[in-house]
């Protein structure tokens, strides 16, 4: 499995002020962030990750330097997002790669579990895949309470460990046979995250996994962890067949949340939203009249800017559209899409105030 070298990613003061959320001149963002004059050679600021935690330290009253501390020494779980719907060809896995780069651009730590065999995700995220390499699969199968050596299994995408990466492999699809004769199947994903808990509580403020599309003993193990969240994440488009898809989703989600013994609801995304068509506004209605309250404030516009993500020719030159096309307005969608999810599954970090 071929790699690019770990991305340093920085964005400009607007794009910095989208991911925020902020209205701020260019002067106090710069003085947040630590710096009280630009780099030599630049014309403008540029922010990587650590300059966006500083931002955000210093404007919840506290400092880089006692989040850092918090950090080494923290021993809670970080945040578990799981995306999960039974349908393919909607955007789920764009969603969440983008979802992942928008949170680590931001500051916050992320891991990016790619559950999928297809393993879009991974080359997205410019990962090659023609050869093999360690999957989520073989820390499924792994029973015991020893914690694995997961430095053996993460590639990291952003320097300074922003947002690492569990990649996909072909042959992760053969651990869906080898879960169905397992005793505990549902629970492999939970286990994974238990017997890791200290390696995972020091160095990530949030879990992303991207699930295969359909219903798969992997995917339902994934499903099982998101009652740590109590929600699962879901992408739909305003379309027929995508609500029925929905509808079969939610029959699955109530099975497992009988094993679980806890909530799991939905947390309901409408991507490639084209508002105004009559057959869009008819079946958005529909969905809003199934499932209220759980329609996330925010729509990912229809856009072509998420075909060209993925370069078929040139894996490694990939990038998701927040990377690429950082102005536009699938990538302006998706950093307000961001700071939602951070609320809704109350990703935080140590060190700042606990969210009410």
């Amino acid at each position: 499995m071929s790699t690019s070298m770990p991305i340093e990613p920085n964005v400009k003061a607007s794009v910095a002020l989208s991911l925020l959320g902020l209205e701020l001149d260019n002067r106090r963002l710069m003085r947040l962030s630590g710096s009280e004059k630009l780099p030599e050679g630049q014309r403008q600021m540029k922010y990587k990750p650590q300059d966006m935690l500083n931002i955000r330290a210093r404007l919840a009253n506290t400092t880089p330097e006692a989040v850092k501390k918090a950090m080494a020494v923290n021993t809670e779980l970080p945040a578990v997002v799981v995306t999960r719907m039974t349908k393919g060809g909607i955007g789920k896995t764009s969603i969440t790669v983008n979802l992942g780069t928008a949170l680590a651009l931001s500051g916050y730590r992320v891991l990016l579990i790619d559950a999928d065999p297809q393993a879009s995700a991974t080359n997205m995220l410019g990962i090659e895949t023609e050869t093999y390499h360690p999957h989520i699969g073989t820390l499924l199968l792994k029973g015991g309470d020893k914690p694995d050596d997961l430095r053996e299994f993460i590639i990291p995408i952003f320097k300074d460990g922003f947002l690492d990466l569990i990649p996909s492999d072909v042959e992760l699809d053969s651990t869906n046979p080898a879960l169905i004769v397992g005793m505990g199947r549902e629970q492999k994903a939970e286990e994974f995250v238990l017997r890791n808990r200290a390696f995972l509580s020091k160095h990530y403020d949030v879990i992303l996994v991207d699930t295969t599309p359909g219903t798969t003993p992997v995917s339902v193990a994934f499903t099982y962890l998101a009652h740590l969240a109590g929600k699962i994440l879901t992408v739909v488009e305003p379309e027929g067949s995508c609500l029925r898809a929905l509808d079969a989703l939610q029959f699955n989600l109530d099975e497992i949340q009988k094993l679980a013994k806890r909530p799991i609801d939905l947390a309901i995304l409408v991507n490639k939203a084209q508002i105004g068509r009559k057959h869009v506004e008819h079946n958005y209605a529909i969905l809003t009249k199934s499932y209220p309250n759980r329609i996330l404030p925010v729509q990912i516009p229809h856009s072509i800017a998420f075909t060209r993500q993925i370069d078929a020719d040139d894996v490694p030159a990939s990038m998701p559209v927040i990377l690429k096309d950082p102005n536009s307005k699938a990538a302006e969608s998706l950093y307000q899409f961001a700071r939602v999810i951070a609320s809704e599954f109350n990703v935080t970090q140590p060190g700042f105030a606990a969210k009410a």
